[in-house]
């Protein structure tokens, strides 16, 4: 018996189903905008924004990332079996909506007397549909990805969510609260990645890109 080797398309061939799909890549990046500035803004952020805009410990600043790493790994597993059986787009909708109505409010109550229990809880909070939205948007976006251009797809939108928004979350937050003399900004910021994470979302669910019946309802 001869074994069948299966072909690889060419990089011509990839480029081409990418600028094919352009509409759901740039939907993928929307969607992934949501996860990468929550990450850094509850990760990478929280240290500097802990020590410089709250003027608390260092010790406290980090023993609170610390907590909210270990919740993460908590949130996200739970939150993608959940989609299994209730589907990914209520928790999407649910997350990104929470996340815009409550960021900015949370951070405003954090500020008006810094602390290491509000820091806690706000952050806390944060992770909580941080971890909820990305374990239901992982496999949300490998599903509505075109087979050709599945991991080439994928790859380009976490990639270009994280270069253009996630990666510079510090900086961004750091500029805002220079600008406006608000040190509540991190929350707008993160808000206005809960909008593109929301508006991906409905585009997608009302749109035609890819995502079948079956994507949409809890796995059977």
């Amino acid at each position: 018996m001869h074994r069948v080797v299966p072909q690889r398309p060419t990089v011509a061939q990839i480029m081409r189903s990418l600028a094919d799909n352009w509409a759901i890549v740039l939907l993928g990046m929307l969607l992934v905008t949501m996860t990468t500035v929550s990450f850094y803004l509850i990760t990478a952020y929280t240290p500097t924004f802990g020590k410089q805009a709250l003027h608390l410990a260092d010790i406290d600043s980090l023993t609170v990332t610390l907590c909210v790493g270990i919740t993460n790994l908590i949130w996200l597993p739970l939150s993608g079996a959940l989609s299994d059986r209730i589907g990914r787009t209520p928790i999407l909708v649910a997350c990104t909506v929470l996340m815009l109505v409550t960021a900015y409010p949370a951070m405003l109550w954090l500020v008006d007397a810094p602390s290491f229990g509000r820091l806690l809880e706000v952050e806390l909070w944060l992770s909580f549909l941080y971890g909820s939205y990305n374990g239901a948007m992982i496999p949300f976006l490998t599903e509505i990805m075109p087979e050709d251009v599945r991991t080439s797809g994928f790859s380009l939108a976490y990639s270009l969510a994280t270069a253009t928004f996630g990666g510079f979350t510090p900086a961004i937050c750091t500029w805002l609260i220079q600008q406006t003399g608000n040190t509540a900004m991190p929350g707008l910021w993160v808000s206005f990645a809960a909008l593109c994470g929301l508006a991906a979302t409905l585009l997608v669910v009302r749109g035609r890109f890819g995502a079948t019946a079956r994507e949409m309802r809890p796995a059977e």
